[in-house]
């Protein structure tokens, strides 16, 4: 059994600890804030309830393993539900396409709607194609560690030097189709002239498992692990702020608070930016050379979010809403609102220069009136921005070259999501093995 110490409760942190608690270790989480699950949250004002962070989910199994593989299923603790509705894309033109998410022959009937059967058609194939897509990222990047290098026939198949820009252009001949892809790398804060083709794969994902959210919020997912941990035995420490992992001879010893109190561990898993993790908290010569290589990432730029409680009469919106243009705004409905009234959360991807609501206004919903109360959300750690298909190289390894040290969520691979920070925490927790 090792003393493991998780620094960070988010997503991937709480994941990593009752996977490893399972596995018969000795975990606590040190958490700076008062409060565990990070950008899993929710915001509650005057009857209206708002999640903070993440609202929905693909890949459901990759929950459900998490839960299986640290006591009982998902469905002791809370109940994934799909989402139904077509996710609505508002285009610049004016023209408006409802896009069924899990349903091909839907999909395929939308766009044949919208622009026409030979449009339809080749949406139709590039999601096809995606499929192999998945299955080589599946074995070789997204279940293990990321391969010092990849086989040459993986590569040649992943064509990663291609970017989803450059697949858009050569695949689809309609500019909404395009802009439909593009939406992938916006949404994690990318362009698409510098993200990997291959990332347009969540085009397959959603197709294929669908979107699944949580009665009642996605923070209620942050709630069921702090349920799960306190199942597990674990010890959680909230304003413990980590200031330092300590070493000795390339392997980790413990961490130091800002207090001063040393905290002695075998393992520690760092669920926080790896910047901060590698610059500030790691002094130790053996992670020299991967300082370097993180240190010259960039931050994907988080979504600039504000939550509205609005007074009906409102447009009849469904699950999500994707304003397209410059910059793209999409509008969630929140999780609860009094009778009478609908809680909207508003994302903005890019540089906002207008106010949320004049930017609602322009692009054809005008809610101005109806605004009840309006809330801004804290900007969470978006993780690494793609800047070519070497990003993939650049961002922190779930295992470290520092012996016991560990790396998990949107800054490490394999990125940010729900499903990628869990199954970053499902790797750790193979490499760290059974107690």
């Amino acid at each position: 059994m090792a003393e493991v110490i998780v620094v960070g409760a988010g997503l991937a942190g709480l994941a990593s600890a009752v996977r490893l608690a399972k596995l018969g270790h000795q975990v606590t989480i040190c958490e700076r804030d008062e409060r565990l699950g990070g950008a899993l949250g929710r915001l509650e004002v005057d009857g209206f309830c708002w999640d903070t962070g993440a609202a929905s989910t693909t890949l459901p199994a990759a929950l459900r393993d998490l839960f299986r593989k640290s006591g009982r299923p998902i469905e002791s603790l809370v109940r994934l539900e799909p989402v139904t509705e077509p996710r609505r894309h508002l285009f610049t033109d004016g023209s408006v396409l409802d896009l069924p998410i899990s349903d091909r022959g839907a999909q395929e009937e939308a766009w044949t709607g919208l622009a026409g059967a030979s449009v339809a058609a080749q949406w139709t194939a590039l999601v096809d194609k995606y499929g192999d897509t998945w299955q080589l990222l599946r074995k070789t990047s997204l279940e293990p560690p990321l391969e010092d290098k990849l086989p040459l026939k993986t590569i040649r198949a992943l064509k990663p030097w291609q970017s989803l820009e450059k697949v858009a252009q050569r695949e689809l001949t309609d500019e909404r189709a395009r802009t439909v892809l593009r939406h992938f790398a916006a949404q994690g804060g990318s362009d698409a002239d510098k993200t990997p083709g291959y990332v347009g794969v969540w085009s397959y994902l959603e197709r294929t498992f669908g979107r699944w959210t949580i009665p009642g919020g996605f923070g209620a997912l942050a709630d069921a692990l702090e349920k799960r941990a306190g199942e597990r035995k674990i010890t959680v420490r909230t304003g413990a702020e980590v200031v330092a992992v300590t070493t000795a001879a390339g392997a980790v010893t413990g961490v130091r608070l800002a207090d001063g109190e040393q905290l002695p561990a075998q393992v520690v898993v760092s669920d926080i930016d790896p910047k901060v993790l590698y610059e500030s908290l790691v002094d130790d010569p053996a992670a020299k050379k991967i300082r370097k290589r993180i240190l010259s990432t960039h931050q994907a730029q988080a979504a600039y979010v504000v939550h509205l409680g609005l007074k009906e009469p409102l447009p009849e919106l469904p699950f999500e809403t994707v304003l397209h243009g410059t910059p793209t705004v999409v509008v969630r409905k929140g999780t609860s609102a009094p009778a009478g009234h609908q809680a909207w959360s508003v994302l903005v991807h890019g540089y906002p220069t207008d106010d949320v609501l004049d930017l609602l206004v322009a692009r054809g919903l005008p809610i101005r009136d109806n605004v009840v109360t309006r809330q801004t959300s804290p900007s969470w750690w978006a993780g690494v921005a793609w800047e070519g298909y070497r990003t993939a190289r650049r961002r922190a390894a779930n295992v470290s070259p520092v012996k016991g040290l560990y790396c998990v969520g949107a800054g490490a691979h394999p990125g940010s999501g729900v499903p990628a920070t869990t199954l970053g925490a499902a790797i750790v927790a193979d490499a760290v093995g059974k107690a």
